[in-house]
């Protein structure tokens, strides 16, 4: 996810918009009785306590390789609404990821706040949250050893597939560190070949005190990893979709390595070396990412038919000018089914003007179109007022839904003024439940 100062910028000048549907207000769940069923009263020779202890076993594992077969990724779950109401569960400034317990926690109450959705981090840091083979393959881990994920033999993603079920929330997994990786990685230190390079020679930044590099979406090799790593992903677990963000991108400054120069001359004619914001390299670019999320996309679909790729980029033009990413060409290429504009602003003028933006609203109707907002960061809480107000904008507007950044910062990091139990009762405001019409 971008830092909230990075985006603080002027937008577009605000322009009539229309609402295109009734937000707000999800239905009673229904409680779910087959868990609270005890192992003991189930009659173990009658057809149904074996269903039940067949679900509850596949529900709480991924499939086995010689399990997985190419069937239809499940639905995202019926509401009596379209509203999209989802949260980005990071593992940043968070002790969520540390036991089944925490998630269990997380993932009750969210349902009670009337969300529908998580997007669970399940890779960052150059690392997957679960088992992966194509990791091994590759020379990285097989799942990351943070949060004792790997002594523990645990497994968060099929945890959190179960959590959806329980509690009728849609888990969409987040794929949140893109491209970037660690320059000390498993994966960087085990391919260097596969590291961009910026306009000065060198292949690593700066990421809130992390040396990290960029994989190189155009070398070959990078472009395998990321298939394989999506589709062994959509073919192991029963999720309606995946999710990448911003960072599935590269900085305007980078691509600079001797053989993506060689391609951009020869294909283009261009013997000077270009400067990063020069016009055509930057259209060069970003071409060559719209053939690589394509590729993505037609992978896991072909893997598994029904399944969504959801993208969270920066609001358009600056992702394109400054991440080489020009995702509106993604929706109207059919290539992505949902978009979440991170819009990351502390004034509501300026939220409601990137909200009217003729970017976005060129692109409705063909895509699921969702707003990222605020709701805080650690050094900087957002109050609950504000997340409010922006959510009320988003429904004005007529998008399909708000997803929060991020549940720490959304339930929990309190504001001047606010307690911990204000800021809930301003979400309960904030999304209220949906009476049943008789």
């Amino acid at each position: 996810m971008t830092d909230l100062s990075v985006l603080q910028q002027d937008c577009s000048p605000p322009q009539e918009a229309q609402s295109r549907q009734r937000w707000g207000l999800l239905p009673a769940r229904l409680r779910r009785t087959a868990y609270a069923v005890p192992l003991s009263a189930i009659r173990p020779y009658t057809l149904l306590g074996m269903l039940l202890l067949v679900v509850g076993v596949a529900a709480a594992a991924p499939a086995e390789d010689s399990q997985i077969t190419p069937s239809r990724a499940r639905e995202r779950r019926e509401n009596a609404t379209t509203e999209l109401r989802g949260v980005w569960v990071s593992d940043v400034d968070s002790e969520v990821m540390t036991s089944r317990d925490n998630m269990a926690a997380l993932a009750e109450q969210i349902a009670e706040l009337n969300i529908n959705t998580l997007y669970p981090v399940v890779w960052s840091q150059g690392e997957t949250f679960y088992p992966s083979d194509v990791m091994v393959r590759y020379g990285g881990q097989r799942i990351s050893a943070r949060y004792g994920l790997g002594p523990s033999g645990r497994d968060p993603v099929a945890d959190w597939v179960a959590l959806g079920g329980r509690h009728e929330l849609d888990i969409v997994p987040w794929f949140e560190w893109g491209l970037k990786v660690p320059a000390e990685s498993h994966l960087a230190r085990q391919h260097p070949e596969w590291l961009s390079t910026d306009d000065s020679g060198r292949t690593t930044f700066d990421q809130d005190g992390t040396v990290t590099a960029y994989l190189n979406f155009m070398h070959p090799d990078v472009q395998r990893f990321y298939e394989e790593l999506a589709v062994e992903f959509v073919t192991r677990y029963d999720v309606p979709g995946i999710q990448f963000d911003d960072h599935l991108s590269l900085k305007n400054t980078f691509g600079y390595d001797a053989a993506t120069l060689s391609r951009y001359r020869e294909e283009t004619g261009q013997a000077a070396r270009p400067a990063p914001g020069d016009a055509d390299w930057l259209a060069w670019r970003a071409a060559k990412l719209t053939q690589f999320v394509s590729r993505i996309s037609k992978a896991i679909k072909a893997a598994r038919p029904g399944i969504e790729l959801s993208v969270s980029p920066n609001p358009y033009p600056w992702s394109y000018k400054n991440y080489v990413q020009d995702w509106p060409a993604w929706v109207r290429g059919g290539i992505v089914d949902e978009v979440v504009v991170q819009v990351y602003r502390d004034n509501l003028q300026r939220f409601e003007g990137e909200l009217r933006s003729p970017a976005l609203a060129s692109l409705r109707g063909q895509a699921r179109l969702a707003i990222g907002v605020m709701a805080g960061q650690k050094p900087r809480p957002v109050p609950i007022g504000m997340v409010g107000e922006q959510t009320d904008v988003v429904r004005e507007a007529g998008y399909d839904g708000a997803v929060y950044f991020f549940q720490e910062s959304l339930l929990r990091f309190t504001a001047p003024g606010e307690t911990v139990e204000s800021r809930l009762e301003g979400i309960r405001r904030m999304l209220p439940v949906l009476r049943e019409q008789p």
